[in-house]
């Protein structure tokens, strides 16, 4: 169950980084008022629940991990 848990963690990260480098493509081009609010009021709010849930789910692995270890 950890694994699977680890392998999502990996999945969420390789799709958080495709999505910041598009972010940073983005910038590049739309650099406005609207686009720093944008980013002020959604994309630093989801970088960091984003944050908040890896370290959580990370946390989660290691209980599993622990769980099963006092199983066996």
């Amino acid at each position: 169950m950890a694994t699977n848990l680890n392998m999502v963690i990996a999945q969420l990260d390789t799709a958080w980084k495709s999505l910041a480098l598009r972010w940073q493509e983005t910038k590049k081009t739309w650099n406005d008022p609207v686009s720093r609010e944008f980013e002020k009021a959604y994309w630093d709010v989801a970088e960091h629940q984003v944050t908040a849930t890896r370290r959580e789910m990370e946390r989660l692995a290691q209980v599993i991990a622990g769980a099963q270890r006092n199983v066996k």
